[in-house]
């Protein structure tokens, strides 16, 4: 769970990519790992990122990001991170959902940046957990799934699940 001592060392973090991502909150959660692995001197951290089939993905800024492999790369202690932007409820791939589905039966914690509470709400993920969304799809989003606890928040750390509504949050 967010919070707890990791299983192992260096704790590995998969960001998966959805097209239309917004590039600041991925910028903003990649370089304070960075940071904290140069400050130890020491790999605390490691990081990949994904798309659901190992293509390149373009982010809400028209920058192609070409990343490290599929989904189905990620290791089995890895912490999952959902990155997606503009319009995401044009971007859910229903493969993508029944991904991170069986990756939440696995136990894997879980996180979701910007929008991303939107697919992982798609995947069932969302029920009887807090989460947040970039503010400009609060409205949309609450209306959408009205049975799930959406703050409004900076982020929410709600035990396995952790949300973030945007890049500077």
């Amino acid at each position: 769970m967010f919070g707890e001592k990791p299983r192992e060392l260096p704790q590995e973090f998969a960001f998966v990519l959805i097209p239309q991502f917004s590039m600041m909150p991925l910028a903003a959660a990649v370089e304070p790992l960075r940071i904290a692995n140069r400050m130890s001197e020491r790999d605390l951290y490691k990081w990949s990122s994904h798309s659901v089939d190992g293509e390149p993905v373009v982010g809400s800024n028209g920058m192609p990001v070409v990343v490290d492999g599929s989904v189905n790369d990620i290791g089995d202690h890895a912490t999952i991170i959902v990155c997606s932007g503009i319009d995401v409820h044009q971007h859910i791939d229903k493969r993508l959902v029944n991904w991170v589905r069986k990756a939440d039966l696995g136990g894997v914690d879980l996180g979701g940046l910007c929008t991303a509470s939107h697919l992982l709400a798609e995947a069932g993920l969302r029920g009887g957990h807090r989460c947040t969304i970039h503010w400009e799809n609060l409205p949309g989003f609450a209306g959408a799934f009205p049975v799930i606890e959406v703050t409004g928040g900076r982020f929410e750390v709600d035990r396995d699940r952790l949300t973030s509504a945007g890049g500077t949050s």
